[in-house]
């Protein structure tokens, strides 16, 4: 298998890219590093041009058989004007600020994996005998053709009664970094459901008076017939501060009213465990299992 690594965000850092490299082999995975992958422009992965060249050449490489992404943080939104149908061409791998890229390749109908980003892999969820984390080795698994007719199974938590009263709902797949969604909302890129969907949120670092004004903004602005659920990621290191109710409690004072299942699914985030689902698939939730 090959994989091209891109760095379509924020600048990355070259050991563990180089250490995932290197750990990768003995899963016969062959990694490319793309021409600009150490480029730097202030905060970002180099210009818009160069990240967009890095990009598209991946893509249309018949040689590399999936894209992953170097590093969230920031600047992925800046390549959306500049896509083209060459983005559906390859699987892109990523999360956090790769969130844009995910959904928009998703809801064109391509192949979107939201894992870590290739920079955690080699250094993040290790036990004393793996070089490569587990949610890295599942990322392999899962871009395996024929795994990817299979369903996977993620362990829910119902979190309020409209999810411990519904007994099967379906959905298309969609979500992933709170705050990266919401900043595109009001844009040609805002998050659209057009059909019933399922969102998986999670974020890093917000406090909870800001989550709570991004839940509210992307309620105000997604088409709420067509949201069957919600699913609660991890919220990593997000301040609660003197705020007496959790992230659940107070999602769930604006869900409730909308009659909106609500669960955890703290498998995924920035935190150590963020193991891999596809955005854009259809998905079965069953009172305590997720089925993508």
């Amino acid at each position: 298998m090959n994989i091209q690594v891109i760095a379509p965000s924020a600048c990355v850092d070259a050991e563990p890219i180089q250490l995932a490299q290197q750990h990768l082999q003995q899963f016969a995975v062959n990694t490319i590093l793309s021409p600009n992958i150490f480029a730097q422009h202030r905060y970002l992965a180099g210009t818009i041009e160069q990240r967009i060249n890095d990009l598209k050449q991946a893509c249309e490489d018949p040689n590399i058989d999936a894209i992953w992404c170097g590093r969230g943080g920031t600047g992925a939104a800046q390549l959306l004007p500049y896509l083209d149908h060459w983005i559906l061409n390859k699987p892109i791998i990523g999360y956090s600020d790769s969130t844009v890229l995910l959904n928009y390749v998703a809801r064109l109908g391509g192949q979107a994996l939201h894992a870590p980003v290739f920079q955690e892999i080699a250094v993040k969820n290790l036990n004393d005998v793996m070089q490569i984390s587990s949610n890295a080795q599942e990322v392999l698994a899962l871009l395996n053709p024929v795994l990817q007719q299979q369903k996977n199974h993620y362990p829910v938590q119902p979190l309020n009664t409209h999810a411990q009263s519904t007994k099967t709902i379906s959905g298309k797949i969609l979500g992933g970094n709170l705050a990266t969604l919401c900043s595109l909302q009001g844009t040609a890129w805002a998050l659209r459901l057009d059909q019933p969907s399922i969102l998986l949120l999670e974020d890093v670092g917000e406090p909870y008076y800001r989550l709570e004004r991004l839940l509210v903004q992307l309620l105000q602005s997604i088409d709420l017939n067509h949201l069957q659920a919600v699913v609660l990621g991890d919220f990593y290191h997000c301040p609660q501060k003197n705020v007496p109710q959790s992230i659940a409690e107070i999602f769930a004072e604006h869900l409730d009213p909308l009659k909106i299942p609500m669960y955890l699914g703290d498998w995924f985030g920035h935190g150590e465990n963020n193991r891999p689902f596809w955005i854009g698939k259809e998905a079965h939730l069953q009172q305590t299992n997720l089925l993508i």
